[in-house]
């Protein structure tokens, strides 16, 4: 155990024994809400055991660690909210780590297992070397120590981290326009390169507004780039779309890209590229004068908080974490001691009736300050797949109590898309092709469908319905249902085949209508109960053209 996690486990002992109840960086500690008895906190550490880890064998410094861990719940409860630390321990000097990342779990029923999938920045001064991947648990904030008890056991996975090689990886803007919109997407498009001659690399490419064109402590972060893969000896090209968000002043800056968040890439410069010229951010709204009217709120002598920016990605995927920027501001007259940010996901576009996320808590916020932060949160595995909006509201729980709430609210102005991650362990259904048939209003008549199942799990219990409908876009309320096929079981790259028959209706009149068979129609109904979880529910539905007419009495 090295030095920092002693320090670590102390802190944590002092807190259990009553002996101290705040400490700098503890920040969620509150005397009368948090504290427990010794006792009652051991009680509380989930007994959690990795089971699979897969990670390359080899990468270099200065690129991204893909992890895939699968952890599983070994206690007889469940584990409630927790969260795992991951370090690299180097193996020839098990005192020094560096910290890559944290995920957050929402719960684990006994027996439960999750897989984390997540991608990490490997900071460029790593030393060459043998690293282990260890697992730290977290609970209710308190970091603790990573001794037999608090280290999570079970299946773990070494890494060779190979030293940054100069000149490996480089970029190059392509194209992007010269002037910047606020709160506009803005197309991004590079050329980047992997020199290395045996190994591909994983990245991410990080996006910066510089007044002076120097990295410095002024930055304003754009965003990011989804997950770039890089062959050996290979290039690719990158089309990033990015929202520019309207709190960034008018004028010319510099855009810089770089192939890790600065700070990890600090004092290498062959890991971030600065445009030749500079680029105008211009405000594409008009400025609307606020009517300020003699009823105002006045907040000179309570605190007052409100957003000031919130960044957060397009995509979410169920049962794993996230990571949004976050930025509020005391705009009132006294410290505000205790603030804490619920964030939510909502099904409407005012944030209401929001399903909780995560908290984010912090102390002392004082009259003018604006505190950022880096939150990692978590999509619950009871969300269903869909579009959301991401909101989030501010309270002040400490005396004084805050007045004006009317701007403790907030919505994201673009919706998010809730979907399964593409390594999740459920199935994926779809057809192989489906024969529809031919004939006449009242004949009998057979559809042989082919299906497979080109997810990541078994599919129990699935139904294959048929149904004839005048319109080509299906909706069940208006088709007509004929019959169902059921399956039992269809697992992973199985194919299935089946002939059902089915009656056309005999009052047809002539005329175009669309054979529909839907796999799992329960997806497509509000009404019908609980769908089948997919990894992709858009390839679902086959449809195929049918003429009634004098042509197709004749079976011509």
């Amino acid at each position: 155990m090295n030095f920092k996690k002693r320090i670590n486990f102390i802190i944590f002992f002092l807190l259990i024994s009553g002996i101290i109840f705040s400490i700098p960086g503890y920040h969620n500690i509150s005397l009368f809400s948090s504290f427990v008895r010794a006792d009652d906190k051991i009680n509380e550490i989930p007994e959690i055991s990795g089971i699979k880890m897969e990670i390359p064998s080899v990468i270099q410094a200065g690129t991204y660690l893909h992890i895939l861990d699968t952890i599983r719940n070994k206690g007889s409860t469940s584990t409630g909210p927790f969260s795992l630390q991951y370090y690299l321990e180097k193996e020839s000097d098990p005192d020094s780590d560096t910290y890559i990342s944290t995920q957050i779990v929402d719960n684990l029923v006994p027996g439960g297992q999750k897989t984390l999938n997540f991608s990490s920045p490997v900071p460029a001064d790593m030393a060459p070397g043998t690293y282990h991947v260890i697992r730290i648990i977290q609970v209710n904030d308190i970091v603790l120590s990573s001794g037999s008890e608090m280290e999570v056991s079970g299946l773990l996975s070494d890494i060779t981290i190979m030293g940054l090689e100069e000149g490996s990886l480089s970029g190059f803007f392509e194209s992007f326009d010269s002037s910047l919109p606020l709160g506009e997407e803005y197309s991004i498009k590079s050329w980047i390169r992997n020199t290395n001659e045996t190994y591909p690399v994983i990245s991410k490419l990080s996006y910066y507004l510089s007044a002076t064109g120097l990295i410095d402590e002024n930055l304003i972060f754009l965003g990011e780039s989804p997950e770039i893969t890089i062959a050996n000896m290979g290039e690719s090209y990158e089309d990033s779309r990015i929202i520019v968000h309207e709190q960034i002043p008018e004028g010319d800056y510099y855009l810089i890209a770089s192939f890790l968040p600065i700070g990890v890439s600090e004092g290498y410069s062959e890991l971030y590229w600065v445009s030749e010229n500079p680029v105008f951010v211009e405000n594409a709204k008009p400025l609307v004068t606020p009517v300020v009217t003699i009823n105002q709120v006045q907040t000179t002598s309570e605190p007052d908080l409100t957003t000031v920016k919130t960044e957060y990605p397009d995509i979410m995927n169920i049962g794993e974490s996230f990571q949004i920027s976050d930025s509020v501001q005391n705009i009132g007259g006294t410290v505000a001691g205790i603030v804490r940010v619920e964030y939510l996901l909502s099904s409407y576009d005012d944030g209401s009736k929001g399903t909780h996320l995560a908290w984010w808590t912090m102390h002392n916020v004082k009259p003018g300050e604006i505190r950022s932060s880096e939150e990692t949160l978590g999509i619950p595995s009871n969300i269903r797949p869909g579009i959301y909006y991401f909101s989030k509201k501010i309270s002040v729980t400490s005396n004084p109590p805050e007045v004006n709430t009317d701007n403790n609210y907030w919505t994201g102005n673009r919706p998010v898309r809730v979907e399964y991650s593409p390594t999740a362990k459920i199935p994926d259904l779809t057809h192989i092709n489906t024969k529809f048939p031919r004939g006449i209003p009242g004949d009998t008549v057979e559809i042989i469908d082919t299906i497979t199942n080109i997810g990541n799990a078994c599919a129990n219990n699935v139904a294959v319905a048929y149904y004839l409908s005048p319109y080509s876009d299906f909706d069940p309320s208006t088709a007509t249902y004929l019959g169902v096929w059921n399956v039992d079981r269809i697992c992973v790259g199985e194919q299935l085949v089946k002939t059902t028959p089915v009656t056309i209706l005999s009052e047809l009149k002539n005329g175009v209508y669309y054979w529909y068979s839907v796999i799992d129609p329960c997806s497509f109904m509000s009404y019908c109960g609980d769908e089948m979880p997919e990894l992709d529910k858009s390839n679902n539905i086959n449809v195929g053209r049918f003429v009634i007419g004098p042509c197709v009495f004749g079976y011509c």
